[in-house]
């Protein structure tokens, strides 16, 4: 993914945490679908409000930074926005 693109929730998602399982669940009136975003991908769905991906890789770095070391956070940040665009909860756009 180019760091030059932001990315951003898709507009009309409805949210809502569900703290019992550490996670978020996403409905998509667009496709009918409900998603469970675990923590990580979690923490990324947040980012993603018109973020570079760099940005996002760096916010969740810092976050996530005493779990994980810098490359290793950035890795699974990419992993979560290639999951979140796969499953069409953002968009990505040229910055």
């Amino acid at each position: 993914m180019r760091d030059e693109l932001t990315v951003r929730k898709v507009s009309g998602l409805l949210s809502r945490p569900v703290p019992q399982a550490d996670c978020l669940m996403v409905f998509s009136p667009q496709s009918g679908k409900i998603h469970w975003l675990g923590l990580n991908t979690w923490l990324v769905f947040e980012l993603c409000d018109g973020r570079t991906v760099e940005q996002v890789e760096r916010g969740y770095a810092e976050l996530a930074g005493d779990k994980l070391n810098e490359d290793g956070a950035r890795r699974q940040a990419q992993r979560g926005l290639e999951s979140l665009l796969g499953s069409r909860l953002i968009e990505a756009a040229p910055a």
